[in-house]
């Protein structure tokens, strides 16, 4: 009893409190109220989503810049840790860890079916072949890693260098704030915070869920209903609460396998699809394309709104990875320990980066064939049902041995959102306490408080009709107080950086 109530002194109650009251205030209005809320959720978007594209835009590209100068100059020596200290994981096991927080199952969802809107953008269209411009912009899309790696390279510096006890985001802009960050400022920063992370996971399960019970209802017959549903949702926990459990270690070992699964699949694709040299010839068009048209992709915001694929596509997706940004960072920080931030940055890239093009290039690709080529019209099939869950059934039964490449899909989107959520509910432990040292780790009961809560927004989100089209609404929404505190994070960073290095230059 006296270890809880120790344990118990070190958690910063409104942190855990607050994000479960508001949740669950949320929960309840999906639950007897949806279409009010939905309805509400609409009329705040076009201010976040429309007004304020140029924020999103401004900050993905700036932090593009920023990742590109922090690895070519003097801060790219600067070692995340004790001077001469050796990277706390391997590449592949550091990257593995990386990669899956950052993606979930989001990525095999899109790599199937993101060109089905695309391709029929005039937009797109206006571009040349839709086809291949529908990749280009998936390419570009899913490649923005590089927001996480700058600020997962904030938060190491704060935690393995500067040797910070309070490890959350008022903690963070501290340089900037000073001792605001302890009194009400600070706490409503880390409360938006963990609010966002919770946001983040709902939109990414209720988007890839789906697809899982969908393959489940073709491989074996199980009835694609909310029970299945909630039950898949309930082993996705139970699997990512074992690993989370182990700590590092168990969320390492579920991200290796999770990488080799995905691997397996992108493989079965490739060679048994039939479509080899269509996907590599595609590829390297499609990558041509990206590179002649990079700058004009990073800047387009289409002042005159001739279109609104920009505020539906460039600012959503900029929006989304803002609201990402609250939580996978700090998961980089803490497992990026030894690393200079060199290597931090260019090894991300060079880790995450040909995993999202690999992911489209195949899958979009192959799933482009389909249609050019005559042997499903998928385009008809999903403007008629309007769902993108029975297209990508639809695809991965034009494979050989189809119920061989569904099981595979199963395991590997469950394993992606596993491990997500076991390095998410990871960060939310972190931010649960009121100090917490270097080498201390949080309490496995803290950490399975916040693995079952994640769940709990998804869940409610399965009974509230018609939210999960509102879901790119949310998403627009937390990314804005996001880019403002990825902005404030980046400035204090760059304060704090430079002083240490100016400590260092007066301590030789």
């Amino acid at each position: 009893m006296s270890k809880f109530k120790s344990e118990f002194k070190k958690l910063d109650i409104p942190i855990m409190v607050v994000p479960f009251t508001l949740i669950f205030l949320i929960c309840l209005f999906l639950f007897l109220r949806p279409n009010e809320t939905n309805a509400f959720i609409s009329a705040i978007k076009p201010f976040f989503g429309d007004t304020m594209s140029l924020l999103y835009l401004f900050v993905s590209f700036a932090l593009f810049l920023i990742a590109m100068f922090l690895s070519f100059s003097k801060y790219g020596d600067i070692v995340l840790g004790k001077k001469g200290e050796k990277p706390l994981f391997s590449f592949w096991g550091w990257g593995a860890m990386m990669f899956c927080a950052g993606m979930a199952a989001d990525v095999l969802y899109y790599g199937f079916t993101e060109w089905l809107n695309y391709s029929q953008e005039a937009y797109i269209i206006s571009l040349g072949n839709p086809f291949d411009f529908s990749n280009v912009y998936s390419f570009f899309f899913w490649s923005n890693f590089w927001e996480y790696l700058v600020l997962g390279t904030c938060f190491a510096f704060m935690i393995h260098v500067r040797n910070r006890s309070k490890q959350k985001y008022s903690e963070a802009i501290r340089p900037l704030i000073g001792k605001h960050s302890d009194g009400v400022i600070g706490k409503i920063i880390d409360i938006f915070a963990t609010m966002a992370i919770i946001a983040a996971v709902a939109c990414s399960l209720t988007f890839t869920v789906p697809v899982i019970t969908t393959c489940l209802n073709s491989l074996f017959g199980i009835p694609n209903t909310h029970v299945t549903t909630i039950v898949l949702l309930i082993l996705i926990c139970v699997i990512y609460s074992i690993s989370l459990a182990n700590g590092l270690k168990g969320i390492k070992f579920l991200s290796s396998i999770c990488v080799y699964v995905f691997l397996v699949f992108i493989l079965y694709v490739f060679v048994l699809g039939g479509e080899a040299r269509f996907i590599l010839e595609s590829t390297f068009k499609q990558l041509g394309l990206l590179f002649d048209n990079l700058f004009i992709v990073f800047t387009d915001i289409d002042p005159t709104r001739e279109s609104t694929f920009v505020q539906d596509y460039c600012v959503f997706y900029n929006a989304f990875w803002l609201t990402w940004a609250i939580t996978v960072p700090f998961f980089i920080g803490v497992i990026s320990r030894g690393r200079t931030i060199r290597q931090t940055i260019l090894g991300g890239l060079a880790f995450a980066v040909p995993g999202c093009v690999l992911c489209f290039s195949v899958l979009a690709n192959y799933s482009e064939s389909i249609q050019i080529f005559n042997k499903i019209d998928l385009i008809s099939i999903y403007n008629e049902t309007g769902n993108a869950y029975t297209v990508i059934s639809e695809i991965v039964n034009t494979l050989p041995f189809p119920k061989i490449a569904l099981f595979i899909l199963i395991i590997s989107m469950i394993c992606f959102n596993a491990t997500s959520f076991d390095s998410i509910s990871l960060t939310c432990s972190y931010y649960s306490y009121k100090n917490l040292t270097n080498n201390e780790t949080p309490n496995r009961f803290v950490k399975q408080f916040w693995a079952i809560l994640l769940i709990l927004f998804p869940v409610a989100l399965i009974f509230s009709e018609g939210t999960a089209a509102n879901l790119q609404n949310i998403a627009v929404i937390f990314g804005f107080p996001g880019a403002i505190l990825v902005i404030l994070v980046v400035a204090s960073f760059f304060k704090d950086v430079n002083k240490y290095l100016e400590e260092e230059k007066q301590s030789r």
